[in-house]
C-alpha cells in the first residue's frame, strides 16, 4: 500500500490494497487508521504500548460488507431497525456501509484532527426518508475521541439513535474486569433485565444495554487499565460473542473472542432522539 498523498505533517491518504480510501495518521503521540468506508477507524496504537482497537484478521475491507472490528458507526438506528423504521432495513443502519466525504485534516498541539462527512441522497432516502447531515470528527492524540453530529437539514422532526460500536484489544477474557456500567441492564440474549453487582467479568458470551453508567467506565485487563468516556448517550452496551458467536461469523476466527470485547456508547432507548429542523443532536467517545 503506497501513499497517494501527504495531506498534513502527520497524515497520509491512500487505498487500501481492497480498494477503499485509507487515512493513517502518524503524529507524537500514536498510529490511527480511518477507512473512509463508513467513516471507520481500524486501529489505534499509542507509540510503545499495545493497541487499543482491535480489528478482525477477517475483516473485509473491500466496501462489500460492514467491516468485523475498529470502530463502526451504528446509525440512524441501532440494532435491527425499529418500528418507526420499517422492516427489512440493515441491521445497525446504512452509514457504517456509506463512503464518506473527507472534509479536512489538521494538525494540533493535542494531535490529528479528521473531519469527515455524510450527507442524504437516493440510496439512503429510499432506507431512511430524512435529510440530514452527519459529521464525524476524530482526534488522533495522547487519546482517541470521536464525536458524531446529527444535523436535521429537512422540514420534519427526525428521531435517530446509534452507537460507536468500540471494539477494544484485550489480552483475554479471563484478565478483564469493567466497573462503572452501573446496575440496571437489559440482557439482549435472554430478553430480562437484570442488576449489576460489581465489576463485570467475562465467562461467556455476552450482550447487554446498561441504562446507567458513569461517564468513565473502566477496563481493567491485568495491570493495564483503558477508561470508555462518553457524553451525550443513554447507555453504554458490552458485547462479546465468546465461540459460539465467533464461529458463526466468517469475518472473526473462532478464537478472535479472545483477544476483543465491545464497550460502546450508545443512544440505544426504544425512544431514541428526536431532532427538530435547523437543530443538531452530537455524542461522543473517547478512549483513553
Amino acid at each position: 500500500m503506497q501513499p497517494t498523498r501527504s495531506l498534513t505533517a502527520h497524515c497520509t491518504l491512500s487505498h487500501h490494497p481492497a480498494g477503499q480510501p485509507l487515512l493513517t495518521v502518524d503524529n507524537g503521540y500514536a498510529k490511527a487508521e480511518i477507512s473512509l468506508f463508513g467513516a471507520h477507524v481500524l486501529s489505534y496504537q499509542r507509540h510503545d504500548e499495545p493497541a487499543s482497537i482491535w480489528l478482525s484478521d477477517k475483516a473485509v475491507l473491500d466496501g462489500s460488507k460492514p467491516i468485523r472490528g475498529g470502530i463502526p458507526l451504528c446509525w440512524p438506528w441501532f440494532g435491527p431497525a425499529p418500528a418507526r423504521v420499517g422492516s427489512g432495513k440493515p441491521s445497525h443502519g446504512f452509514a457504517r456501509t456509506s463512503l464518506w466525504t473527507l472534509d479536512g485534516v489538521s494538525d494540533h498541539g493535542d494531535g490529528t484532527l479528521v473531519h469527515l462527512s455524510l450527507r442524504d441522497n437516493e440510496a439512503t432516502r429510499q432506507l431512511w426518508p430524512h435529510a440530514f447531515e452527519l459529521e464525524l470528527d476524530v482526534l488522533v492524540g495522547k487519546e482517541l475521541a470521536l464525536v458524531l453530529t446529527t444535523r436535521n437539514t429537512g422540514k420534519a422532526p427526525l428521531v435517530y439513535s446509534g452507537a460507536l460500536h468500540t471494539y477494544l484489544q484485550i489480552s483475554s477474557p479471563k484478565s478483564v474486569s469493567v466497573s462503572g456500567l452501573g446496575e440496571p441492564y437489559a440482557d439482549k440474549l435472554t430478553g430480562q433485565n437484570g442488576q449489576q453487582q460489581g465489576p463485570l467479568t467475562l465467562n461467556g458470551p455476552l450482550d447487554r444495554v446498561y441504562w446507567q453508567p458513569a461517564a468513565h467506565v473502566s477496563i481493567q485487563d491485568g495491570e493495564r487499565e483503558t477508561r470508555v468516556v462518553s457524553g451525550n448517550h443513554d447507555s453504554v452496551v458490552v458485547w462479546t460473542p465468546w465461540l459460539e458467536g465467533a464461529h458463526a461469523m466468517a469475518d472473526m476466527s473462532d478464537d478472535g473472542y479472545r483477544t476483543m470485547l465491545c464497550v460502546e456508547a450508545a443512544i440505544a432507548s426504544e425512544a431514541g432522539v428526536t431532532v427538530a429542523p435547523d437543530e443538531e443532536h452530537s455524542f461522543s467517545t473517547v478512549i483513553i
